[in-house]
């Protein structure tokens, strides 16, 4: 589904990506982990384009990102992404937030997303929310409906760059459930995050990454309980 061939990220002086390769599987869950500035983020956002690579290629589902034959625009409409920080239009509500991107994105007629939308928010658990504005909703209901935002797009991977960092510690678990669901759906997902406990029990397969580079990988039992890299044993002991 994914593969990620040798790629490299130059910010100036620093290179935030250092020959990275990976593969992603379809309905595999990769879990990225490693501390701040490791390039964790920067490794998701070259997936959808988001950053453009120095070196390297990055193919999603047999298109190649970034080529000059590729078509960004339709890709990342099969690329849902969540992000930290929300990211919702403020002046609209959940719902209407929902329905752009489909009637936009995907030229759907507006009953038929509006139809998705509502249906959506009742899957993401706040189907009383639709007509309430960002303002109005706590940031776990904010990031579930950017989930369900990213949902109405049908897309083939999720890619998750800290979803649960900028919530309340009581709403976390909440939305950790959600992606957790959609990971037991089969939806192919790529996720950085902090929270061990979601890596241990979601992922098919756990990362670690430092200064730009992929130090350890392996299933998530063999990466907690038996890590073999130096610094992932040093990082492991120091957030468990």
């Amino acid at each position: 589904m994914i593969r990620i061939e040798n790629v490299s990220k130059q910010f100036g002086e620093i290179k935030a990506l250092n020959d990275v390769s990976c593969v992603v599987a379809p309905g595999e869950v990769l879990v990225i982990v490693g501390p701040s500035g490791s390039g964790k983020s920067t490794l998701l956002r070259t997936i959808n384009g988001l950053e453009t690579i120095s070196s390297g290629r990055i193919v999603v589902d047999g298109v190649e990102v970034g080529a000059k034959a590729t078509d960004m625009n339709k890709l990342r409409t099969s690329i849902g992404m969540v992000f930290q920080h929300f990211n919702l239009f403020s002046h609209k509500t959940a719902l209407e937030n929902i329905v752009m991107c489909q009637t936009v994105s995907l030229k759907r007629n507006r009953a038929e997303a509006t139809a998705i939308g509502r249906d959506l928010l009742a899957r993401v658990g706040i189907p009383d929310k639709a007509d309430s504005y960002p303002s109005q909703l706590s940031g776990g209901q904010q990031q579930r409906v950017a989930i369900a935002r990213s949902l109405a797009m049908h897309p083939k991977v999720m890619l998750f760059d800290e979803a649960t960092s900028a919530l309340d510690p009581e709403t976390v678990s909440g939305v950790l459930q959600l992606m957790q669901e959609l990971a037991t759906e089969g939806m192919t997902m790529v996720v950085v995050t902090h929270e061990m406990g979601f890596a241990r029990e979601a992922a098919d397969r756990v990362i670690f990454m430092d200064q730009g580079e992929i130090q350890e990988e392996a299933n998530p039992q063999v990466f907690f309980d038996a890590p073999k890299n130096e610094r992932t044993i040093k990082f492991l002991s120091q957030i468990l």
